[in-house]
């Protein structure tokens, strides 16, 4: 019987490693190729590795969880059928009964090939296909206490998208109230007095239960993403000299500008305080190029950037991802707007590739859309010189024109590496985004 190696590709750009997540088929399957045959995350993005060619898994070499460098053989294919066995199972199927469980039960498009009269898959027993999701969505699915493999997905393959589960959610919405009515009903004689607080349900954290010398902990390995984030900010904080200045913008006409602006026929584009923003410090970028700079200590020297490619903090169940909007200084704010849609898109389908992550020049955090505080202290990501961190909006009293009135101010947090910049430049940049930010009309030029 022929077999064949397939090696671990190239996932991009200074990327050397990556984890195993998920392995998507088991020893003794029949795959076809181009179908998804395992899920394998890096420092920045989590992908799907499709089959190179069609044929019969024959062994597994590498076992879920376990990290992987670029060109280690990862699983051997067989032309024919593999034999069934304990000797022939691979490493994820030996490693644990729970890890043979995961095995059993991954089988994407396996229905589908035999319904198009596809290869029979060889496996000793019937085993349930797995419904496709991203982890975003099946952690949306368990907050809803929905069963995912109920739900039918429709997107591309029978993926269950976003939008499945909200549909599953609110057709079992009223059926619940309706529960929850009966079991209010009052069975006991009324409590007198003051009620006490009701507990919240405490948040399970994942990983493995165990003891430490005080009571019950539970241990969670990194991740390659969480590792990759614990690294860089370990090397910016004991590399880069930083120094944080915070300012306020009075934003309030700007506001009012972006809720004027006109919308699309189909009005789904949504122009978000983050876009005009983005385009006030891409405007400044060109006029402040230390700021766009990196400083490198190998060769003694500040390499200034010609491109202007601006980075957005986004949080997801990962980390801190950092998806960049290349030569951002080229676009409108329309554009702008545009390109965030995107990124919120994939951020909430986990589609991020390593590529969207690469090559930013500038950093914008926005912890003021998750109610975060006024001020902060972002860190300078490696490789850049500065970072502006947006901190949340509200109402204030403000003096204007001798006038005391109610403001929407926008508080800033800039972080800029003393080795590139001085306090003089960065008061200059700061008072060129702010004055861009206070009279918007310079934002549509």
């Amino acid at each position: 019987m022929a077999t064949k190696d397939f090696i671990l590709p190239d996932l991009g750009e200074g990327v050397h490693e990556g984890q195993i997540v998920r392995l998507m088929a088991r020893t003794g399957d029949a795959v076809r190729e181009d179908q998804p045959l395992m899920e394998v995350e890096t420092d920045k993005a989590s992908v799907e590795i499709p089959s190179p060619f069609s044929g019969t898994i024959a062994k597994w070499h590498v076992k879920e969880g376990q990290a992987v460098k670029v060109g280690e053989v990862m699983v051997t294919f067989a032309d024919g059928p593999a034999e069934s066995g304990e000797g022939n199972l691979g490493a994820t199927e030996r490693s644990s009964p729970a890890a043979s469980l995961s095995a059993s039960i991954v089988r994407p498009g396996a229905d589908k090939a035999a319904a198009n009269g596809g290869v029979a898959v060889a496996v000793a027993a019937p085993a349930a296909r797995r419904a496709p999701a991203s982890p975003a969505v099946r952690k949306l699915a368990r907050q809803h206490n929905l069963d995912i493999e109920t739900i039918r997905g429709s997107g591309p393959g029978g993926r269950i998208t976003r939008a499945d589960v909200e549909r599953a959610a609110s057709s079992v919405a009223p059926s619940r109230a309706a529960t929850d009515s009966v079991a209010r009903l009052p069975s006991s004689p009324p409590i007198v007095g003051p009620r006490p607080a009701p507990i919240a349900e405490p948040v399970e954290p994942p990983g493995a239960s165990d003891h430490d010398n005080w009571g019950p902990v539970r241990r969670q390995k990194n991740s390659m993403a969480r590792r990759t984030i614990a690294a860089n900010m370990v090397q910016s904080w004991t590399t880069i000299p930083h120094v944080t200045d915070s300012d306020d913008a009075d934003v309030t006409d700007l506001d009012r500008l972006r809720r004027g602006y006109p919308a699309p026929e189909n009005g789904q584009r949504k122009i978000t305080m983050l876009a005009f923003v983005i385009r006030a410090v891409a405007r400044a970028l060109t006029m402040h190029p230390e700021f766009n700079a990196v400083f490198d200590a190998e060769h003694d020297q500040i390499v200034y950037r010609r491109y202007i490619n601006i980075a957005i903090g986004v949080h997801t169940e990962r980390g801190l991802i950092t998806p960049v909007i290349r030569n951002t200084d080229q676009l409108s704010v329309i554009e702008i707007a545009d390109s965030l849609i995107d990124l919120s898109a994939k951020a909430r389908e986990a589609k991020f590739t390593v590529n969207d992550t690469r090559g930013g020049t500038y950093t914008l955090s926005n912890p003021g859309a998750l109610g975060g505080s006024r001020y902060s202290t972002p860190i300078i990501p490696p490789g850049q010189c500065a970072v502006l961190a947006l901190g949340r909006m509200r109402l204030m009293p403000w003096v204007v024109d001798g006038v005391l009135q109610p403001r929407l101010i926008l508080p800033l947090s800039h972080s800029f590496d003393h080795r590139i910049a001085d306090g003089g430049h960065e008061v200059a940049f700061m008072r060129q985004v702010i004055e861009s930010l206070e009279n918007p009309a310079r934002l549509l030029l």
